[in-house]
């Protein structure tokens, strides 16, 4: 029954890395696609300025 419950909570926490992992990734892509892009808004903004 030991073995059993061990088992189960290792899939478990299997699982929800599976879940977990990509949403992370994810996030992050987004956050950084988010803050590039104001960095690429600003350098635009300096470049249209000195012209």
């Amino acid at each position: 029954m030991k073995a059993l419950k061990i088992v189960a909570v290792a899939l478990g926490v299997t699982l929800a890395a599976l879940v977990v992992i990509p949403l992370v990734v994810l996030a992050g892509l987004f956050v950084w696609l988010k803050l590039t892009e104001e960095a690429d808004e600003e350098a635009l903004e300096l470049e249209q300025e000195s012209v």
